[in-house]
């Protein structure tokens, strides 16, 4: 079985998630559970930074030393272990990139080979910084304010530094058009092309980035090998943390790294990741990722959502009314991979009662309501049937290949709306009560048990808890293997799919309560 390594982005935690960090973690989940269901070994990596000037500001806010006001903090990474639990996330990784012990030394390596290379040097410097991106900045990425105060477009809020300072630095510029070259043929595959066309523009004037951070600044983090009085900024502190996730061999193991087969990051740090990480992968002569999807924001209102600017909303909050199944359709379903994405409370009410209790939950219930009545046992793929074959679980791996679950959500959404017009139509419980036309009315439902199996099935990645009650409302008793969190091999998956013929033991039961 083929492995395939996932990773999510950065997640500082200097403050309880909010509901735009549960997208990023939704969509990593879903697409893991997908590839899963092609047959790939998923190894899953989420993590947070707990690198950086956000984490000492807030120690100082609170007037405690940094080592003490991480050491206490563990308790924010556990509002985020807390939130995966609650979201059902199946990741088997979790790293945190103050774990002294077993990322340090990763870190410190990467350095040091790029070092070897006369890759990275000591220069003195002015800039202007913003704390709340943990990057240095030019006058045209910055706006102004209504006070004409140039500010960071991601964090009005927050002020723009002058930095004056030596740092060391990496020769980004050496390696621009390598990186360019390799991102214009496919060979790290950047999602969507908007963002592609994004990297390859910034790439055409990239300048050398800044690598270090005087101690004095950053009292802890990890040391530059050779440099007691610098400490390591966050792109080679953070960005090590994928090869810290796999556990490689410090020394002999080192060339046989694998690198991840899937960054997903937030269109926010697309360079970190499209530029920085692959230059620095090919200083130290380490393989590059495979693919890169880099999305839209999560906003309220139509803007984007911060700690440092106060409008978020706690995810437990929609997950405590609506389920996580609903949550999580409700923001795959409304954020697409090239676009941002609004969220409100009344809009999730909307999708809850029109796409999964109307649509989906009307079709469980009036098909399992009378195969309970008319005693029907087997479930059979008949002629009628024939329009579900458009969506197939052949086609997963196209849908993974363009990074658009939208487009999937959509199209077995327009499956769960045929079959509901197809029940109408065919009327079932008014054919059953004419003996010359009874046996229609079993053909019908046997028909519809098989699609409904079918879209059980193609809904797990996303629809979790429908799916583990499915398996108990349709008793088929092969469903009942299928684990979207475990490693089952394609063809097991796919004869399940595929059973047109099935033996069924109906028992009627609510998924999801009707809630005003």
């Amino acid at each position: 079985m083929k492995k395939f390594y996932i990773t999510t982005a950065i997640a500082y935690p200097n403050a309880k998630p909010h509901i735009g960090h549960a997208l990023e973690i939704i969509i990593a989940d879903t697409i893991a559970r997908m590839y899963r269901m092609t047959g790939k070994q998923v190894e899953f990596q989420t993590w947070t930074d707990e690198h950086g000037i956000k984490n000492r500001r807030t120690a100082e806010k609170e007037n405690k030393e940094i080592h003490k006001f991480l050491d206490e903090n563990v308790e924010w990474t556990w509002w985020f272990k807390d939130m995966y639990s609650q979201l059902k996330i199946s990741n088997n990784a979790f790293i945190r990139t103050s774990d002294e012990k077993n990322h340090y030394a990763w870190a410190q390596l990467l350095w040091q080979k790029m070092a070897d290379k006369w890759d990275i040097y000591k220069q003195s410097y002015k800039w202007l910084y913003c704390a709340g991106c943990e990057s240095f900045k030019t006058e045209k990425d910055l706006v102004k304010n209504e006070k004409w105060i140039l500010v960071c477009p991601d964090h009005p809020n927050g002020e723009i530094e002058e930095v004056d300072e030596e740092n060391y630095f990496f020769k980004l510029s050496k390696y621009k058009d390598q990186v360019a070259e390799i991102i214009k043929k496919d060979e790290y595959l950047v999602f969507p092309n908007e963002r592609k066309n994004e990297i390859l523009a910034f790439l055409e004037n990239a300048k050398d980035v800044s690598f270090s951070r005087p101690k004095t600044s950053l009292p802890r983090w990890v040391p530059v090998p050779w440099d007691p009085d610098h400490v390591m900024y966050v792109w080679c502190d953070a960005l090590s943390n994928y090869l810290t996730g796999q556990w490689f061999g410090l020394n002999d193991n080192w060339q046989n790294s694998r690198p991840a087969d899937l960054h997903i990051v937030w269109k926010d740090i697309l360079r970190f990741h499209a530029a920085f990480w692959p230059a620095m992968l090919l200083s130290a002569d380490l393989p590059l990722p495979k693919q890169l999807l880099s999305h839209g924001f999560l906003t309220l209102n139509w803007k984007k959502m911060s700690k440092s600017t106060g409008n978020v909303i706690d995810p437990m909050e929609p997950l405590q009314k609506y389920g996580r199944d609903a949550m999580s359709f409700n923001l795959l379903y409304d954020v697409p991979t090239d676009w941002d994405g609004d969220f409100s409370m009344d809009r999730l009410g909307n999708v809850y009662n029109s796409m999964i209790i109307w649509a989906r939950w009307n079709l469980v219930n009036r098909v399992t309501k009378l195969g309970e009545k008319y005693s029907i046992t087997q479930a059979v793929a008949w002629d009628l049937a024939n329009w579900f074959d458009e969506l197939n679980i052949n086609s997963v791996q196209e849908y993974l290949d363009k990074k658009d679950i939208r487009w999937y959500l959509e199209k077995w959404y327009q499956t769960v709306q045929k079959a509901n017009e197809f029940i109408t139509k065919q009327e079932p419980w008014v054919k059953y009560k004419d003996e010359s036309t009874q046996w229609e009315a079993i053909e019908c439902l046997q028909n519809l048990l098989y699609v409904v199996k079918n879209l059980s099935i193609l809904s797990a990645p996303v629809l979790i808890d429908w799916f583990e009650k499915m398996k108990n409302i349709l008793g088929f008793e092969l469903m009942s293997d299928l684990d979207s969190t475990k490693n089952w091999s394609f063809e097991s998956r796919k004869s399940v799919f595929d059973a047109k013929s099935f033996t069924v033991n109906l028992k009627s039961e609510i998924i999801y309560p009707r809630i005003d």
